[in-house]
Order: C-alpha cells, then structure tokens, then sequence
C-alpha cells in the first residue's frame, strides 16, 4: 500500500504571524512535524503551502512541495478537507497517482513523534474494516465537570450523560468513565473515503466533512506532550518552555 503524508501550512496565519516559518527553538515550526513524518518511513510526505517561502524551507527538511496550493483553498473559510481533496486531485491528474492512504498531520502539533505515524499506519494497513485511524489523548477535564449557566447566573450540574450515567450519580471521580478527547495530531484515512465524497458534489468547494471517516473510526491514544496543540503565542510559549524542559 502508498500512503501520502500530508502537511498543510499555508502563509498569512493571524494569531501567530508566520507560524510555520517561525522559530521555535532552533527549528521553524514546520520543520518538527516534517522531520517526525520523513523519519515515520510510512509514505510521501507532502506539504501543501501557498508560499514559496515555506516550500524552501520544508524541502530543506525532507519534504516535497510538487505544488503550490491555490488561494481558493488557503483563505480562512476554506476547510482542511479542501485541503486534502486538492492534493488527492492535483496527483491523480498530473502524476497518474492515486495513495491508499492519506494522513494528515498539521504543523500546530509539532511534537507527533514519528513511531506514532508509522504504527497508525501498520494499524490502519492491517485492519481492513476500518476507513480511519485518529489520534486521541485523554482530556484535562472530563466532561461531567462541564456545567452550564443560566441568565440569572444559575449554575446547573451533570449536563453530560455518559452511557446514562451523570456526575450527581457516581460520587467518587475515579469512578467516573474513562473518555478520550480527539487530537489532530495525525488523522489517517483511506483514500476511497475522500473519492467518495468528490463523487458525490464533484466542486472540491461545495464539499463539507471531516478530515476522517467519523463512521468508522478507530483511536489511537497519545500521551499529552505529543497531542500538545498550538494556536496562539500562548501555546506557542507553552511549547517553547517544554523543549526547554526536555518535556518532548
């Protein structure tokens, strides 16, 4: 089986003002989830970027850029399945191409490790019943601890029902049920799913959906540092101070 490893990181990111070429620590902020999906040997790593800049800066790291991205597809509104879609359709029509598999690993989860993407992958290879393989992590908060407030400022308690059970009915929260929280670390589906959906709209920009087959899916659970997820200069910080640390 081919599988393509996709990363997008396109330019004109707001909240951090050139993120993906931005410094963090000694590497630019692409280059970590690069380096992890080259070293993961688990198919073609791929950035889609809009920018030049960022296109130079990703071959230096192991990755092709036989594209530029469209700026259809880069705007705020356009969605990371676009993103994917364009690939898939850009290889078919000018390399003949066509993966089993696509992942899709963002750069704002710069600490993917790579044995993660290879063994999802192996999994997702060898497990022909499921069309997806997403990474999950366990969460700060458990659910049963969200609560809701009214106008009045009225709180009200065990909002969430797990398998019917709410917080007011287990009174210990090592009892509580174990539940995961989905990471976008690394998304990996087969490719028929996305065919699927092109088939069905045809106009990439008509379509909606997930990245992943939520049908029919399977997790895999990463520990915290790796499902660390950055979207301003906050998390950015954060994420300094655990290299820093050697956290990662």
């Amino acid at each position: 089986m081919e599988s393509l490893l996709l990363i997008p990181a396109r330019s004109g990111s707001s909240r951090v003002i050139n993120k993906n070429i931005k410094l963090m620590g000694k590497k630019p902020l692409v280059g970590y989830v690069v380096s992890s999906a080259v070293k993961s040997n688990s198919g073609r790593v791929v950035v889609s970027t809009n920018s030049k800049t960022i296109a130079e800066i990703s071959n230096k790291f192991g990755a092709e850029t036989p594209f530029l991205r469209p700026e259809e597809f880069c705007g705020n509104e356009a969605s990371s399945l676009w993103v994917i879609l364009h690939a898939l359709s850009w290889f078919k029509k000018n390399e003949n191409w066509i993966p089993d598999i696509v992942a899709y690993c963002p750069p704002t989860n710069p600490f993917t490790r790579p044995g993660t993407i290879s063994s999802m992958y192996s999994l997702l290879k060898n497990e022909s019943e499921w069309n997806s393989i997403v990474t999950i992590t366990k969460p700060k908060t458990h659910p049963f601890r969200i609560v809701q407030r009214g106008e009045d400022g009225k709180l009200e308690i065990g909002v969430v029902s797990i398998k019917g059970k709410r917080i007011n009915d287990i009174e210990r929260s090592q009892d509580y049920p174990i539940v995961w929280e989905g990471s976008p670390a690394c998304r990996m589906t087969r490719t028929c799913y996305f065919w699927d959906l092109l088939s069905l709209h045809g106009k990439i920009t008509d379509i909606t959906g997930k990245t992943y087959d939520i049908n029919n899916s399977i997790g895999y659970e990463i520990g915290i540092f790796e499902s660390y997820d950055m979207d301003d200069e906050v998390d950015w910080k954060i994420a300094e101070s655990f290299l820093d640390c050697d956290l990662v």
